[in-house]
């Protein structure tokens, strides 16, 4: 397997702890590719040149393992993930996901929904590529939540943030607490912030705090 190093930021760091071993590889991959997507976006001011960078991940995607290019340890990562049998499809949904937010603000509720439900369940269901179950639809909703919570956490249009919380609150608030087995601990962890903010009804403006990591930490370990 290639060990070739990916970058996190810390938080980023802190959530992978708490992965099991036989699942590490995956949810580090998902999470890798979902930062590189996203800072496509951030460094793309011409929506077809963003076009071609993402279409270029979506043909490593497609092709063969052997027809794929070398020195680019995200790609490597994909090779090694992939020759351990998992699936690659719920990466083709992130990647759609992603590709909405080179659509002009402002959005539509469709525009919103189609985003939540490739990125966020894109997402969830690579984490979760290989189990018995597919994700119930408590967690659909929990993984539509965090990735209107996260478009939030990071839009600089303040309309646009506001929309994608609000949206985020009425998914969240209805339904009972999202939770996995010990194998979707991560995801748990994920489900865990956003659940914060929703219920304050406010984005928490630093996550890199002693309480925010202590909350991490306390449900990484017990599931609480």
């Amino acid at each position: 397997m290639n060990e070739a190093p990916l970058p996190f930021d810390p938080l980023h760091r802190l959530i992978l702890a708490y992965a099991k071993r036989s699942d590490r590889s995956r949810y580090a991959l998902v999470i890798a590719l979902d930062n590189r997507f996203a800072e496509v976006i951030r460094s793309t001011s011409e929506t077809l040149i963003g076009q071609m960078r993402l279409t270029w991940w979506r043909d490593i995607l497609t092709k063969p393992v052997a027809q794929r290019p070398t020195g680019e340890p995200l790609v490597a990562r994909i090779n090694d993930v992939q020759q351990q049998g998992v699936d690659l499809a719920p990466l083709f949904n992130l990647l759609d996901g992603w590709e909405y937010l080179l659509d002009d603000f402002p959005w539509d509720d469709r525009q919103f929904d189609q985003y939540a439900v490739k990125r966020g369940e894109g997402v969830f269901a690579f984490a979760r590529a290989g189990k018995d179950e597919p994700l119930t639809e408590n967690q659909k909703i929990g993984a539509q939540a965090w990735a209107l919570w996260d478009f939030a956490r990071h839009c600089s249009d303040e309309n646009m943030r506001e929309q994608a919380f609000e949206k985020c609150c009425q998914l969240f608030q209805p339904v009972s607490p999202v939770t996995f087995d010990r194998s979707g601990r991560v995801l748990s962890i994920l489900c865990k912030l956003v659940q914060s903010d929703v219920t304050k009804r406010s984005l928490t403006a630093d996550l890199y705090r002693p309480e925010v990591a202590s909350n991490i930490i306390w449900h990484g370990i017990t599931g609480c």
